[in-house]
This record gives C-alpha cells, structure tokens and sequence, in this order.
C-alpha cells in the first residue's frame, strides 16, 4: 500500500482536500492546454489572412493582365483603331465598378526616328494643337501614349509621354516586346502625380504586334511591334481597391524585389508599420516578370482576442472541483471500502503515466525512403517496430510499399502522390493507417519531400512516420472526460433538486419566510447545474458523433406552433408575450427533437433577456429555397466584441446585467451543431441597445418556383471566381441565353433539382468539390446525364486525362475564355433543341421576309434581320441551321458577313438570295446563291430542303 493511501485510510476526511487539489490541478493543465491551442489558432489564422492578402493581389493583377491581352486582342484584329474605338472599349470595362484601383488602361504607339514629325503633326490635326512626344531631344526610338482612358484629370498629364525614355519603363517594355508576354515594370513615378501626395507607380505592358509578322523569336518580335497596350498603377490606389475596404485584422508592406527593401517600398497599409515593428511573416510573389515581396505585421489585439474563455474555464474548473468535493465528503462513512479501490486506482494510474513518461522520453519517429528509379523501399527499425516487425522488417524483404498502407486509406495517399502542373517537388503531411505485421492497423503522420520529373513522374519520396496511436488514445480520453464528470453528477443533483422542490412545495409542511428565500435560491441554481450537466452531455454526443438524427418531413407551421405553446409558461413568468406571425404551408427535413431543442433554445433566451412587459416575436421568411425561421427580443442587443465567439462552447456576454441571466454558454453552440448536421445555417442580427434576432435556415421541401423562360435555353454557369462568373454572364446574356450563375457544387445540385436547364459550364476547382467528380456524379442521374457540359478551366488537361474525354463533355476550354469556340459549341450543342431547322434571313424587305417565311413554313423556322448588326447578334445567340443572306443592307455588304459567319459557326450553310451577281471567288464561299425574281419558287424550296440538316444528318 503506498504511504498516500496509507494516509487517507487512516485519515479519511483527508480525502475530499485531495479531490479538490486534483481537480484545481486537472482545471489548471485544461487552461494551460486551452491558452496553447488559442495561440496556435491565433497563429494559423494569422497565416490565412496573409494568404488571403497575396492570393487577392495575384489574382487582381492577373485580372488586369486579361485586360490588356483584349486590348491587344482588339489592335491585332484590326488594321487601325480610332481614338473612340478605344474609348468605347474602356467604357464596356467599367473600370471603376469591376477593377477598383486601376489608373485606366492605354496604349503607346512605337516610333521610329523618321516618323516622330509626322507623328506629331497628325496628332496636331486632331485637334491636339500643341502636342510633342516628351521628353524632347533625339533618341533611337521614340514611343508616345497616344490613347489613355478615362481621358481625364491625372491621366491628361501622361498623353504624349515617351515611357522608353525612361530606365526602368524600358526594361520592362524590352521585356515584354521579346518575350511576347505581359510585363510589370519596378518602381516609377507616374507622369500622374500632378497633385496630392505622391504614390508608387507602376505599369504592367502587353506588346502589339503588326498582324502577319514573324514572331519566332525576340528579334522578329521587336521589328513586328506596333506598340504596347499598357495600365498604370498608383500603387496606393491599386491595393485599395483590390483590399476594398475589408477589415483585414493585419497590416502589411509591400516591396520591389526579392527583398524588403526601404528604398523600393511600394505601399504600406499603416506608415506606423515601418516604425520599428518585426514583420512576423514574409512572402514572395512572382508576377509578370517582377518579385514582390509582403512584410505582414499583427496589429495591436490581433493576438489578444483570441484568448477568451480562459477566465471562464478557470471559473468553471473551480466550480466542478468544488462540487466534487462537497460529493466526496459525504461519502465519508464508506470511505474503508473507497479507499482500497481509491488505491488500486492510484496504482494504475502510476502505472499508467510512468509508461507514457517512458514513451515520451524514449519515443522517436521512424523513417523511411521510396527510390522510384530502382524500384526499392527501405525503412528504419524504429518503423518496423511500430509496425510489429523485427529490427530488419519482415522476411523476404519486399519493395512494394503500398502493401503496408491500409486498402481503405491508399487510394487518398495515391491522389495525394501526384505532382501538379509543373511542380518539380512537393512537401506531403497526410494522416493515414499502416497494417502492422498482425493484420491490425496503426494511425500514423506520414511527413515527405517528393521529387518529380519533368514529365510528372514520381522519381524519389523521403520522410517520417510518426506513431499517432497514443495521441489518437488521449484525444479520447479528453473527449470522455465532460461526459464522465456530468453522469457522475446526475445522480445526486436529482436528488438535491427533487428534495428542494418538495420543500418549497411544502409537502414537509409550510416553509418560513425566512427560509423561503435561500431555498428557492438553492432549487434555482441546482436547476441551472443540472442544465449544465444536459448540454454538457449533448456537447459530448456531438463532438463523438453519437447524437443520432431522424430525419423526417416535418410541417414547420406545427413545429413553431408546438414550440410556441411548451415555452408559454416560461414567458408567463417572465411577463413576455409571445408572438408567432402567419406561417407559409411547406414541409422541411429534420429531427422533430433537435428541432424543438433549438426552437427552444431560441425563444427561452429572448423571453429571459426581453423587459416584463415586452414581446418576443417569432416569424418566417422564404427566398432561395430556403426558409429562415426568426426569433426577435427586446433586449439590450450583443456587444460588438462578444459577436464574433457567440456560437462559441461556454461564450456568454461579460457585463453584469447578461450575467444576471444565468445559462450554461452552450445553448448556442449546441444550436449550431444540430441546424448544421439537418443541412441548415444559423445566424443572427442585433444592434446594441435594439435587441437581437437569432435565425436558423434549413431547405424546403415543397416550393412552387415560376415556369423558366422557355423562349431562350438556359445555361447554368459554375464558377466560383467572381470576375470570371461576371464575364460568363455579360458574353452568355449577349448572346441571348438566360444564365444561371452557381459559385459551388452545392448551388448547383440546388439548382439542376428545381428547373431545367439546356447545357453546362464548369470549373473544375470549386470550393466544395472536384469538378470530375461532379461530372460522373451527372453521368450517373438518369435525369440530368444528357445535358451537354463545356468544361472551362486552368486544369482542363488534367480533367480529359482523368475522364478519357467522354461523358458528355462537349468541349475542354481553357482560360484565358476564347468567346467564339465558347459560343460554337454551346449552338452546336443545342441546335437539336429545336422542332424544326431554324434559318436566319437577312433581309431589309419586311414583307419579302412574310413571303419567303410562309413559303417555307413546313421545311423551317425563319429567324428575320433587317440589318447586318442584327444578323450579327442573331448569330451570337446560335442554334441556326442556314442562313439565307440578301448582299443590300441599309447599313452595308451582305459579303461582310460571310467571313464573321465561317468563324464564328463553322459549317453553317450560307444562300445568297440578291439581284447582285456573285464573282467565282465569291461563289466558292457560299453553297448556292440565287438572283431575286429569277429563281422559280419549287426550285428554292428545293434548294433550302437539301442543304438544311434532317435528325439523321444534322451538321457539326
């Protein structure tokens, strides 16, 4: 017997001093475990906004860099471009509402030396009478900003710059020019600093190329260079815009170059950040042939707010062991028999920690090495240990390393093993189950550096395995230990609170006043220890996931109703009126228990912080297929600093007036696991001093949406990326679609159950899931299998190889997006949609186009044009079969079109119906033409029926 049981046996009242310590001991290891896990969140969170910060720049500036390759786009396609053409194409960019930020976009025109007075005097005759290119003085080449919009205010003063004047302008527009690529310069003045505080500049270029020109290599290059489209940047305006206005919790500088350099200090998020502080993180970012570098700083309390709740635990800790303490000792007189198995416990545990000391002091990873290149494995001792093997592994030696991983776990690990586009090497930290040599299996952190080939093969993967049996064990056991406290609890707080009751009820007779008042005080707080003990089970439940749910249809109007009616009483006692506002007839899918546990929840909080005399309201709304139950008080509101944690496990306000309230600080958080696991969100609204509304949402079951717009097929667009969402919709709505935009998979399952839709978009990398995935999951619904999918993504290669280009993927775009092969194949796709072939008749003549539509009728559907523009936004919208063209317009030549109509839909079959004659070369372009009031109407119709596509022999 050891001499501390010994002592207890001997003095027994010793024992509850001793069940107090430990557990002040217990609460003090807790608050110790919780203050490291909060820094280490603090940390990562911390991590995460400064990804967050660079990932918004690379993602802007790639934007941008979309910008000017169209401008480029628009010069290369076109022999001249106007000074209006140019404006128009800015204005269509809405540079202030889409690209906040951005100086504005522009082009500079290359000059030789012979040209610059001729250059200057026809930029004299537009009206600009006093222009020169500047800085004057002779050079061996001259450029000039000959377009810069908005044409306005600081911008007004780089017109005519010659930027290869400069050094540094220079170097990046030699760069851009022999690469072909775009280029951001370093750091510059901009001719914009005009007035106000100066800023950073820079300027990102895109070359322009005379159309035609060889350009095999730099030096081709640069003698085809018309010129360079090109953006300026004031840097603070820049990062203002990307950040746009969001509270970022940190601070951060930017630099040019591989370093933090002063002197290249591009823009600083607060002056104060360069006086004195250490940056605690740096990041590179290569772009467009520039390095940056990001200094990230905290700012002040950023590290502070994370640590909440220690107080509380303390609190809590304190309370428990004293509790155990009062329970212990009056348990006294059986304390003979408590101690022997007191001390066999002790043993145990002595044991038990004196072997996990041992492990911790003597415990070390095993590692292990995979060569590829000569098929061979090896691995330490240590990792045959933990895998039940002697010292040299088992017996013959194999190579095979994938038979040492659990078959449910290698599949995972295989994915995991595969190199991205380009990448050379990759760090591995991956979870996962060996077999040991039993045929058991053992947690282990498989920790690598894995090499690859140029052509993405795994050449090398070296690392450690660490045995996580052990920590897998004490994550149990904490898991366990609220549970074990609250049942321990029960029992004897039933028998406090069921005594008390009978007392104040006076089944032992009348209750003094005197005494009245302490014991109802007593029955109230056993009452609120006993909540604690109820939610503190239903935390365990969950975090276990033991807490099982029925889902079923349930009508919501009964369920508030019913919730309603069980917490009138509690708002009697509290003098609060209850209301509950007309409820819509429709069912959700949920625990009917978990429901009500929550609705209760809800209305019993705001009955409790509601003035007697005040009104809770509960009340519904539906939008999105969703419908948000709300519950609104009259209470005081949350304060600003709480909100961010009130969903938060023990989280309760710390004023004294929420103090006085009482309750758990876990309703709440119990709330928000159970809306989450029946598929729903939570939330809530308040403003100090107004009351508060908490709401939850879950999916209708039963909505009545309106019928879709069956005049125009609709195309449902899953991209995440906003600015790519928006370009979809402006080219898709211009075409004449009805799009439906869907930023995860999850919108569009929602979306795809409720209406149809005509064809697909997708991105293959969404938030929630992989795009592949997400195909075979639409291949395998009957329902949904047919629609055509046009895959638009940076990852499009990959997603052919893991599908073998089948499954309905009608093409594999990537980005940057090419409009006209997008829109060919979506007309391509539903040209079948229609009943009869549709022909496109481009005539100024209302009434010959009645004419011709009646004689034909049966063999097709017209589509009428009067003018080429509109013939042009017929042909965007697609889904034609012919086009029947007449070469007289109001606004030009019917051949203008021809060309526009073989890039834009290939195949699509072209009659000329015009009192012109056609040249031969002319006739070779179209299938047939035909003179007005010289063609015999059968002889027509004739010639439409065989060139128009039948259900056998539709055209691609």
């Amino acid at each position: 017997m050891s001499p501390l049981v010994k002592l207890l046996s001997q003095r027994p009242r010793m024992m509850p001093l001793v069940v107090l310590l430990c557990g002040l001991l217990a609460t003090a290891w807790a608050w110790y475990g919780l203050r490291a896990s909060q820094q280490a969140a603090a940390e990562l969170h911390f991590q995460q906004l400064t990804g967050e910060v660079v990932e918004a720049v690379e993602k802007r500036m790639s934007n941008h860099r979309q910008i000017l390759l169209g401008g480029a786009g628009l010069f290369e396609a076109s022999e001249s471009v106007s000074r209006e053409d140019w404006r128009h194409y800015v204005q269509r960019l809405d540079l202030e509402t889409n690209y906040p930020g951005i100086q504005g976009v522009g082009f500079s025109q290359l000059i030789r030396p012979g040209q610059l007075a001729e250059f200057e005097a026809a930029m004299r005759s537009e009206g600009f009478a006093d222009f020169s290119v500047r800085p004057p003085g002779s050079r061996d080449l001259y450029t000039s900003i000959l377009f810069l919009e908005p044409f306005s205010g600081r911008n007004l003063a780089a017109f005519g710059f010659d930027m290869y004047s400069e050094p540094m302008r220079r170097a990046a527009m030699r760069q851009a020019a022999e690469t072909g690529k775009a280029q951001l310069s370093g750091k510059v003045t901009l001719m914009q600093e005009t007035a106000g505080p100066a800023q950073a500049g820079l300027l990102m270029y895109v070359p322009v190329y005379r159309s035609g020109a060889p350009l095999t290599n730099a030096k081709e290059r640069f003698d085809a260079l018309r010129g360079f489209v090109y953006s300026p940047y004031r840097v603070t305006d820049l990062m203002s815009g990307i950040l746009d206005g969001r509270k970022l919790q940190i601070d951060f500088a930017l630099f040019s170059g591989a370093k933090a350099d002063p002197e290249q200090q591009l823009f600083v998020s607060d002056p104060r950040v360069a006086s004195g502080q250490v940056a605690i993180r740096q990041a590179s970012l290569q772009l467009f042939g520039q390095n940056w570098t990001f200094s990230f700083y905290a700012q002040p309390g950023f590290f502070k707010r994370f640590h909440q709740g220690q107080d509380l635990l303390l609190l809590l800790g304190g309370i428990i062991s004293v509790l155990l303490f009062f329970l212990t000792r009056t348990l006294a007189q059986g304390q003979q028999n408590a101690l022997k198995l007191a001390g066999d416990m002790t043993v145990q545990l002595r044991n038990s920690e004196v072997r996990l000391q041992r492990v911790l002091q003597g415990g070390h990873d095993g590692w292990w090495d995979l060569d590829m290149q000569s098929a061979s494995f090896y691995a330490s001792p240590r990792t045959w240990q933990m895998l039940g093997y002697s010292d040299d592994g088992p017996q013959p030696p194999f190579n095979d390393w994938a038979q040492l991983v659990h078959p449910e776990d290698l599949p995972v690990l295989q994915d995991l093993l595969q190199p991205s586009e380009g990448e050379a090497e990759k760090y591995l930290n991956h979870e996962c189950r060996l077999l040991t040599h039993d045929g058991h299996s053992l947690p282990v952190l498989i920790r690598a550096l894995i090499q690859y080939s140029s052509d993405g093969q795994m050449l090398r993967a070296s690392g450690t395995a660490m045995d996580l049996s052990e920590q897998k064990r004490i994550e149990q056991l904490k898991n366990d230990f609220v549970s074990t406290v609250s049942h321990e609890l029960r029992t004897p707080l039933t028998s406090i609170s069921g005594s008390l009751g009978l007392v104040n009820g006076g089944a032992l007779g009348v209750v003094p006043e005197s005494m009245r008042a302490m014991l109802e005080i007593a029955q109230q707080n056993s009452q609120r220890l006993s909540h604690l003990i109820n939610d503190l089970l239903d935390m365990d439940k969950l975090a276990a996931g033991k807490l099982s749910f029925e889902l079923t249809n349930l009508g919501l109007a009964a369920e508030l109703e019913g919730a309603v009616s069980c917490n009138q009483s509690y708002a009697n006692q509290h003098q609060v009126e209850l209301q509950l506002d007309p409820i819509p007839v429709l069912q959700v899918r949920a625990d009917a228990l978990r429901l009500q546990q929550v609705l209760s929840n809800f209305l019993s909080n705001a009955i409790k912080f509601s003035p007697s005399g005040g009104h809770v309201r509960m009340h519904t709304t539906l939008r999105d297929g969703r419908v948000r139950v709300s519950v609104t008080d009259q209470g005081s509101g949350i304060p600003e600093h709480f909100r961010s944690h009130i969903f938060h496990k023990f989280s309760q306000a710390e004023s004294g007036d929420q103090r006085q309230k009482g309750g758990t600080g876990l309703g709440l958080a119990i709330s928000k696991e159970l809306i989450e696991r029946m598929g729903g969100l939570i939330g809530f609204d308040s403003q100090e001093g107004h009351g508060s509304t908490f709401w939850f949402e879950l999916p209708v079951l039963m909505v009545h949406t309106p019928a879709p717009d069956l005049q125009r097929p609709t195309i449902l667009v899953i991209e995440d990326e906003a600015d790519i969402a928006r370009l979809l919709l402006m080219l898709l709505q211009g075409a004449g679609y009805r799009v439906l935009l869907a930023h995860s998979l999850a919108a569009a399952r929602e979306i795809l159950e409720r209406e149809p839709v005509a064809a697909i978009t997708l991105d293959l990398r969404l938030p929630d899931g992989n795009g592949v995935e997400f195909i075979q999951e639409l291949h395998r619904d009957h329902n949904v299998r047919d629609i055509p999918i046009l895959v638009i993504s940076a990852a499009s290669e990959q997603g052919q190889l893991s599908l073998q280009g089948g499954l309905h993927v009608l093409d594999w775009l990537d980005k940057p997006i090419d409009p006209a092969r997008l829109l060919g194949g979506l007309r391509r796709a539903l040209n079948g949609m229609h009943e009869k072939p549709r022909i496109l008749h481009v005539e100024d003549d209302a009434d010959l186009r009645v004419v011709i539509a009646e004689q034909g009728r049966h063999l097709a559907e017209f589509i009428g044009a009067a003018t080429l523009n509109e013939a042009r936004q017929r042909l965007v919208a697609g889904s034609l079969d012919l086009v029947l063209l007449d070469l007289n317009l109001p606004d030009g030549n019917g051949l203008e079109l021809i060309e526009e109509i073989h890039q834009l839909c290939p195949g699509l079959p072209i009659v000329v119906l015009s009192s012109t004659e056609l040249s031969t070369e002319q006739l070779s372009r179209v299938e047939a033409a035909l003179a007005k009031s010289r063609t015999e109407t059968q002889d027509f119709l004739d010639i439409l029926a065989r060139l128009l596509p039948t259900k056998e022999n539709g055209y691609a």
